[in-house]
């Protein structure tokens, strides 16, 4: 076997880089979710890119307007959120803020606050009486939002059969019943 010269190994990393990139399309990263996760804890991410030099501003205008909001939402459902900051710089970095939320374990019992259930719009309206100033706050915080975009991770487990995002998984229970004719 030969040895390759650096230029060429370079040369073959970015044909393989590149490659990976192509692979990156839309088309090729679509997948069937066919109700994977089911009895699986909720994952999701949502990323913020900022404009430079005003990620404090934006996070201000964040928990003045906008973390009231998600903490409302995760008293009704249970789990947790946190919101995180690039650990490192890296030039054309896509995202500057990652917010995490994990939803309640699968079976844990989340105790709801007794007082009726607000919809997005009346919860707005509840908290921030002056609808006005809600309204400038959230457009300055999207004004200086680049790109935001959503995901939702979805826990495979490697002994499930078939281990597959194609493949709806099927509780036991659903399973169990399909089996008897139910």
């Amino acid at each position: 076997m030969t040895k390759l010269k650096p230029s060429a190994r370079f040369a073959a990393l970015a044909v393989a880089i590149a490659g990976m990139f192509a692979l990156g399309t839309d088309a090729a990263l679509a997948q069937g979710q066919n109700g994977r996760g089911v009895g699986k804890q909720s994952v999701g991410v949502s990323y913020y890119k900022v404009t430079p030099g005003k990620q404090d501003e934006w996070l201000a205008l964040y928990k003045k307007y906008h973390k009231p909001i998600v903490e409302y939402g995760r008293r009704y459902s249970g789990g947790t959120s946190k919101i995180y900051a690039a650990g490192n710089h890296a030039p054309g970095a896509p995202w500057d803020f990652a917010i995490i939320s994990l939803g309640p374990k699968p079976g844990e019992v989340v105790a709801k606050p007794k007082e009726k259930e607000l919809s997005r719009a009346e919860l707005i309206r509840k908290l921030y009486p002056d609808i006005e100033d809600y309204v400038r706050g959230e457009r300055a915080r999207w004004a200086l939002t680049i790109d935001h975009w959503d995901e939702r991770f979805v826990e495979l487990d490697p002994n499930d059969e078939p281990f597959s995002v194609y493949y709806p998984l099927v509780t036991k229970e659903a399973a169990e019943a399909a089996a008897k004719g139910n």
